[in-house]
């Protein structure tokens, strides 16, 4: 299973604005005119073998590394569980539980109030640019 990487940037050519001094920068630690902290972080989920369809057990693994990951951001936000439900509004505690240990697969429906209620204001979808394969070469001259 994968590991959760938090990271402090994504790219590098990505902008940020302080919310103290509304400075327009790259993400470092912390502002370069005012000097205040950032608190920008990134999380890499890599879906790689997640998504394979050919592993038995690809859902389950998809579930434990989402639930892995709300348990994460939500203990670095220093908050419970019943708090987290609250926050998302319409969650029960006990279904965040068992998402949280990977039992239980959150619908999208789901899972964007909680990002949201975990401090969450972007999810960026990384995608490689598939090009078409190359057909079979002509052999007539001109």
């Amino acid at each position: 299973m994968p590991t959760l990487q938090f990271l402090p940037s994504y790219r590098d050519n990505e902008t940020v604005t302080c919310r103290r001094c509304n400075t327009r920068q790259y993400p470092t630690t912390n502002c370069v005119r005012c000097h205040c902290s950032l608190d920008v972080n990134y999380v890499s989920l890599q879906l790689g073998a997640l998504l394979d369809p050919r592993q038995e057990d690809h859902l389950k693994q998809l579930a434990r590394s989402i639930g892995e990951l709300l348990r994460s951001l939500r203990k670095r936000r220093g908050i419970c569980q019943s708090q987290l439900a609250k926050m998302a509004g319409g969650i029960d505690r006990s279904y965040l539980s068992k998402a949280e240990s990977g039992l239980a697969l959150l619908p999208l429906s789901k899972l964007l109030p909680l990002a949201r209620s975990l401090g969450l204001t972007a999810v960026i979808l990384r995608f490689e640019e598939s090009r078409p394969l190359a057909g079979p070469k002509s052999s007539r001259r001109r």
